[in-house]
């Protein structure tokens, strides 16, 4: 059930014109509203990459996040509003620390990447595809489709880190660097500890800390 008024409206007047039923507009306000917030989500973590100066990082990890959510899926918030929050924060961020850790030399960024590629391997193959109580995969075959699914995206993230690594583009490094902690971070979201943090950031009652402001 949708809590924005805008959703609602919208809902409302596309359900009118297309003559559709009272529990459909229901479905179509919650659709609208997700697309809303994760549109307005990348615009900011985008910004925020902007203003930090690592636009080019941003996008990498935002494009191997949503590549591993529609695969690989994983650990998220009950409420899209939240979800959109560790959007904003995580990612500009790890396109910041990654910015930092390109200065290092080229043996410590290899086994930077490496460990995180095989941590990646590793929880793909023993956890992937991750689904939630609201949306179960009950498919064998899709299960397994969305496994091979997951494999298949990050062997072309392992082919664009060679390519990047024999790259004489500036910030090759950085952006290398970004996938490689990208695909850390969705080893993070497959794992028990990623389901435990997302429950955790449920729990945070937002309301509560301004009030104590």
């Amino acid at each position: 059930m949708s809590y924005l008024s805008f959703s609602r409206r919208w809902a409302a007047y596309l359900t009118t014109c297309a003559g559709l039923s009272q529990e459909k507009e229901v479905v179509l306000a919650y659709v609208i509203e997700v697309l809303v917030i994760n549109v307005l989500n990348v615009v900011l973590a985008l910004f925020l990459g902007f203003i930090f100066g690592v636009l080019p990082g941003t996008v990498a990890c935002l494009a191997t996040a949503f590549f591993f959510r529609h695969t690989a899926g994983g650990a998220h918030s009950n409420s899209p509003w939240r979800c959109g929050l560790i959007t904003v924060a995580v990612f500009p961020l790890i396109a910041l620390l990654a910015a930092h850790l390109a200065f290092l030399s080229r043996p410590y960024l290899d086994v930077i990447t490496v460990i995180c590629v095989l941590l990646g391997l590793v929880k793909i193959l023993q956890s992937a595809p991750v689904d939630t109580s609201s949306a179960p995969i009950r498919s064998p075959l899709r299960r397994k489709k969305l496994k091979a699914g997951s494999l298949i995206v990050l062997l072309g993230i392992i082919f664009i880190l060679f390519i990047l690594r024999q790259s004489l583009w500036p910030i090759a490094r950085q952006v290398e660097l970004c996938l490689a902690l990208s695909v850390l971070w969705v080893s993070f979201m497959l794992s028990n500890y990623g389901n435990q943090f997302m429950v955790w950031v449920d729990g945070v009652d937002i309301k509560m800390i301004f009030k104590r402001r």
